[in-house]
């Protein structure tokens, strides 16, 4: 069973791919280790529950108020306020996880928390220039809400893939993460909900995952 990466949802009404999921070639294997026993099972699971609870977390951001564009301001930057702290919080859970009992876990977890940092930056950084935009001035709010997608957009350029790849590539690892409870949703994603007054499908067929289109 290959490993897939959940998907991380949009901030505001912004496209905002983080998908780890794709075809990204995988770092070459590490050396064999002995096999994982109980506490490499747990180790990995803390490690997929971190970012998880981070792809769940992006699922449910306050909502956008597109009352007004003073409204709209605000609710975008309180998305991003929370994107970023949910980014951080995950990267500060990645940091203080306990030494590796399986060889090679510790790189595998720094580059997963590597970037996560350059996600959290990023976020922090399209934050900011949110706070900026001018709801007065309709053209000047169109202009800004066109450079921070622009913003956005940058965090699907963090190689999620290539991160998750290398755990992938260590066997050990890998297979003790197939064991854990919190590595389940990588394993098995949700099948994706129809869209709104769309009927589902009667049996989903296993399909590429598309990271233009965000929420998959």
């Amino acid at each position: 069973m290959r490993f897939r990466a959940t998907s991380l949802a949009a901030l505001a009404a912004i496209p905002l791919a983080l998908s780890a999921c794709g075809t990204a070639p995988a770092p070459k294997p590490v050396p064999a280790p002995q096999a994982a026993g109980p506490e490499g099972i747990e180790w990995a699971g803390r490690l997929c529950g971190l970012v998880n609870d981070f792809s769940a977390s992006q699922k449910n951001l306050p909502p956008v108020d597109k009352t007004n564009t003073a409204t709209m301001k605000d609710s975008v930057v309180t998305r991003l306020d929370s994107a970023t702290k949910t980014a951080d919080d995950t990267v500060r859970g990645l940091h203080e996880l306990p030494p590796s009992p399986i060889q090679g876990g510790d790189q595998v977890s720094q580059g997963i928390q590597d970037a996560f940092s350059q996600i959290r930056d990023l976020m922090a950084g399209a934050r900011g220039k949110a706070d900026q935009i001018d709801p007065n001035d309709k053209q000047k709010f169109t202009e800004g809400m066109t450079a921070l997608q622009g913003e956005l957009k940058k965090t699907s350029q963090v190689d999620l893939n290539g991160k998750f790849g290398a755990l992938e590539a260590n066997k050990p690892l890998a297979e003790a993460a197939k064991q854990a409870p919190g590595c389940k949703p990588f394993f098995n994603p949700a099948p994706a909900q129809p869209a709104p007054g769309q009927p589902a499908p009667a049996q989903p067929a296993p399909v590429q995952h598309d990271p233009a289109r965000p929420g998959q």
